[in-house]
């Protein structure tokens, strides 16, 4: 997932990530999220961060040589004032 890159740095993140677990829940039910981001991408790990993520594994990709950090979170109800 991504956000329109005119969108980015307006402070909107939070309330986007927590716009997708929202429909993920009622979708799913899980009860657990899990999302995997590039390692350089500090401003996406941050809002993640922020949503109440916590980091568990840095992996590398073989063959892309590329590192990735793994979050998750309790699927517990979360609110966002801007939805």
């Amino acid at each position: 997932m991504g956000i329109r890159p005119d969108l980015t740095g307006q402070g909107r993140g939070l309330c986007y990530v927590e716009a997708v677990l929202g429909f993920a829940r009622q979708m799913f039910a899980p009860p657990f999220f899990r999302v995997t981001i590039a390692a350089f991408n500090q401003r996406a790990i941050r809002v993640w961060h922020k949503a109440g993520f916590h980091t568990v594994k840095l992996v590398k990709h073989p063959s892309q040589n590329m590192s990735f950090v793994i979050l998750v979170r309790k699927a517990q109800r979360e609110h966002c004032e801007n939805l």
